[in-house]
């Protein structure tokens, strides 16, 4: 399996209300030709908006080909929200690894709109995907 479960993961941690002080994303990605098997179709991610705290629950830890790193909530005004990760230690199915990627996902919290960008540290390209969160 790819590394798609991280960063669908982590568009579902920049959807929460700016009152709450937990709030749970439930994201399916819809549009995913330009993702490259680097993120995932779906997520399940809790985040503590006044700790800016984010914890992936789905996909589970032995589901990622990888270990996320130094996730946080950069943003959660003006109704948007913006995370940011990063991914070390990942391999594709095809065996290429790649030392890190850096995630970014941004959620539209009064439409629930997700769109997360992928971009392996150290190459010129990025991978996409877009989506929607259920947000509560």
């Amino acid at each position: 399996m790819y590394f798609k479960a991280i960063s669908l993961a982590a568009a579902l941690l920049a959807v929460a209300p700016a009152a709450a002080s937990t709030v749970t994303l439930d994201c399916v990605m819809t549009d995913l030709a330009r993702s490259g098997g680097w993120i995932a179709r779906a997520a399940l991610i809790k985040v503590d908006t006044a700790r800016k705290s984010v914890q992936l629950l789905k996909p589970t830890p032995d589901q990622l080909n990888g270990s996320v790193r130094k996730a946080k909530l950069a943003r959660n005004s003006g109704g948007k929200m913006v995370l940011r990760w990063v991914v070390t230690g990942t391999r594709s199915k095809s065996n290429q690894t790649t030392p890190a990627f850096n995630y970014r996902a941004m959620v539209q919290t009064d439409t629930g709109a997700v769109s997360v960008i992928a971009k392996p540290i150290g190459y010129g390209n990025d991978f996409r995907a877009s989506g929607s969160c259920k947000i509560s």
